[in-house]
């Protein structure tokens, strides 16, 4: 569908239906996940592992498909001495993505978002440097097609985050807005954050109330916020606290897992049953968008499509 279409039907209160992961989807397919970049790696291995999950997303009834761009950042990149890359693996991301749109049967039902995100060491690079890299990757997947930009800022502060924003807002597409989130064990405040499992996690940060971050990041721009990458039990207090703080859109998209890196823990695993369950509480919760993150994949989508 055209994003003018898409955003004509999230302003009338229809859901539409995200993607799932694409980095457990290729681990799944055999993919290597690679110490450093992670499922970027796959975009140079095996594009047709690529190719592969974007045709069975599609095929399951997104109608929204994300770019494989989330681990190969100019900073991530760089880093790791990869960055003659960079501006090919994105470009390749985003020409895989509408390659699998284009020829699909449900061409004219799907858009593209392309994947900018805070992977790497963001946080300790000065506003100047930490905007320019944000912005070099927006600044690809737009000129290579993509219809939006979905902003992946996991585990990250306001600060990196508003950078993002306002490194990326102004290159002719709708930017979407994700943030994750935790509960904090001691008071049960939803906060922004990051606890991959509530189980097993060995990772739980957080950098304030969810509510206040919220209106911080998104009065500096953005046409949706989402929640993305925290575990489902946080999810719908989550979205309420979106739908509260934000008029625009708002959406969600959990895990189920957690990373060892560079592989992803299939724990906490749903069924697609007990998902599209859940999803529909979301929905009345008021998201607008749903699919899912790392651990949630083609199946759980195409219930949600069938479903929602």
């Amino acid at each position: 569908m055209s994003i003018r279409r898409l955003e004509t039907r999230l302003q009338a209160g229809r859901p539409v239906i995200l993607d799932g992961a694409n980095g457990t989807e290729l681990e799944r397919l055999g993919a290597r996940m690679d110490q450093d970049i992670w499922c970027a790696r796959a975009l140079e291995d095996c594009p047709d592992k690529v190719h592969e999950v974007h045709r069975r997303y599609i095929d399951a009834g997104a109608d929204v498909v994300t770019t494989n761009s989330f681990s190969a950042t100019r900073e991530a990149m760089q880093r790791y001495g990869l960055a003659a890359h960079f501006e090919e693996w994105n470009r390749r991301s985003v020409r895989i993505a509408l390659e699998e749109r284009d020829r699909s049967s449900r061409a004219e039902s799907v858009v593209v978002a392309g994947s900018v995100s805070s992977y790497g060491r963001f946080g300790h690079l000065d506003q100047e440097t930490m905007s320019g890299h944000f912005r070099a990757q927006g600044e690809i997947l737009v000129d290579e097609g993509v219809d939006l930009l979905i902003l992946e800022t996991l585990g990250s502060t306001a600060r990196t985050i508003k950078a993002m924003v306002n490194a990326t807002k102004n290159l002719g597409v709708p930017v979407w807005v994700s943030v994750s989130c935790v509960r904090h064990r001691d008071t049960g405040a939803v906060m922004l954050g990051i606890e991959e499992s509530s189980e097993a996690s060995h990772v739980a940060e957080t950098y304030g109330p969810l509510a206040e971050a919220v209106r911080e990041i998104m009065s500096v721009g953005g046409s949706a916020v989402l929640m993305m990458h925290s575990v489902r039990d946080v999810t719908e207090d989550a979205v309420k606290i979106l739908r509260r703080t934000y008029s625009g859109p708002v959406g969600a998209y959990p895990n189920a897992g957690y990373w060892t890196r560079p592989n992803w823990a299939f724990v906490d695993q749903v069924s697609p049953d007990e998902y599209l369950a859940d999803a529909r509480r979301w929905v009345e919760a008021g998201a607008a968008i749903v699919g899912g993150c790392c651990g949630v994949g083609v199946e759980h989508i195409r219930a949600l499509a069938e479903g929602i």
